[in-house]
């Protein structure tokens, strides 16, 4: 994974709202529509916007259904960058005054 990408996905990551998003979208069976406006205490425009940023990222997956949209955790952006991120962590020099 190149760093533009996990930047990409670390600042989709980098709200709480969005956090919430991918959790409750992660505890449910089965898609979600409507559920995840009702579920924050947030205007519908704000959180399409938080949606919006997840998207772009690769991170939900949105398909039409009927009038409505149904949104769907897609979760190998996650293990893209925790891949990335272990790869980093494991190739970093080991520091001699670590913790002074």
């Amino acid at each position: 994974m190149d760093d533009d990408r996990i930047a990409m996905i670390s600042r989709a990551l980098g709200h709480p709202v969005r956090l919430r998003i991918l959790r409750l979208l992660s505890q449910q069976d089965e898609c979600m529509g409507g559920e995840i406006f009702s579920e924050l205490p947030l205007a519908q425009s704000t959180v399409s916007q938080h949606l919006a940023v997840l998207r772009e990222a690769g991170l939900v997956h949105a398909t039409p259904h009927g009038t409505r949209m149904v949104y769907c955790i897609d979760p190998s952006p996650l293990a893209e960058l925790s891949g990335g991120i272990d790869s980093l962590a494991a190739t970093h020099p080991v520091c001699a005054g670590k913790g002074a």
